[in-house]
């Protein structure tokens, strides 16, 4: 929702995703996510709990990478963080948020307190527009919470089928990867997610001979929207295909590469539900 000052036209309304920098404003709104975990820590419900100690000794060694002989409890660690959200670099402030949420998993019987972190976090990334997402405890380069919902839910629907699951992750994998993102082969993953998918519910061997299937299976599929998906596993499987390694991977840019993940996504998804109806899956 645009602020007062917006709506009276005496603030511009942002309009620049932030990918390569974060402004003063959305740093203090991302330390005050990480502070409400602190907050949590010091409540009841944790009073007695190991996680937060389990949390900030991890986050000491692998995302400040400290000695441990020198860790001297959590106050020290969130010093620390507070003091790299606010005044380290854009890459740094986003990677020991990621590896915030990320260490959670490992800190104990935590895992609704790391989706509610990662939700709290996709609120401020959307408020202050920054092209970040998570998805599961990665972040992605993806500006939209709906977009990277879609991925998130196909990457825990698609657990009937570990093929499909294992594709979607290396694809988040790949083209989440900020220091050297791999676009080509997380086009692959996100097209190979569909095809075990779909190979599961036909038994046929390959994405364009299942989707011929689909409907003799018990899966309907629009003929357009089957057209389309055929056009596009044509693209990537023909002799000059990115399956068979012949596109040149500066020709996979970001925007090819999500618009490939997000899609291959939500139809992965709607696989799974009309399979589950079918009683396929």
């Amino acid at each position: 929702m645009a602020s007062f000052g917006e709506r009276l036209g005496f603030r511009e309304p942002r309009s620049i995703v932030q990918s390569e920098s974060l402004d003063d404003e959305t740093r203090v709104g991302l330390w005050n996510v990480t502070y409400s975990l602190v907050e949590i820590f010091e409540g009841p419900a944790y009073q007695f709990s190991p996680v937060e100690g389990n949390l900030t000794r991890r986050l000491w060694t692998h995302a400040l990478n400290r000695p441990g002989d020198e860790f001297r409890g959590p106050s020290a660690v969130w010093t620390r963080i507070k003091r790299v959200i606010l005044e380290g670099t854009w890459l740094q402030a986003l990677e020991i948020i990621e590896d915030t949420v990320a260490q959670l998993e490992h800190a104990g019987n935590a895992q609704s307190l790391q989706r509610s972190l990662a939700d709290a976090f996709d609120t401020v990334f959307d408020h202050f527009l920054v092209g970040y997402r998570f998805v599961g405890s990665e972040l992605t380069p993806i500006s939209s919470s709906e977009e990277a919902k879609s991925v998130a839910v196909a990457i825990d629907e698609s657990a009937v089928v570990s093929g499909a699951r294992h594709s979607l992750l290396r694809a988040v994998e790949l083209f989440s990867d900020r220091s050297s993102p791999d676009y080509a082969n997380s086009v692959k993953e996100s097209i190979s997610a569909v095809e075990a998918v779909v190979r599961r519910v036909t038994a046929e061997s390959t994405l364009g001979a299942g989707l011929n299937r689909l409907e003799t299976a018990g899966v309907r599929l629009h003929p357009a929207l089957k057209a389309a998906w055929s056009k596009l596993y044509g693209w990537s499987s023909d002799e000059d295909g990115i399956r068979h390694g012949a596109v040149d991977p500066a020709d996979v840019d970001q925007a090819l590469a999500k618009y490939t993940l997000v899609s291959c996504s939500a139809f992965v998804s709607y696989l799974i539900e009309a399979g589950h109806k079918a009683g396929l899956l």
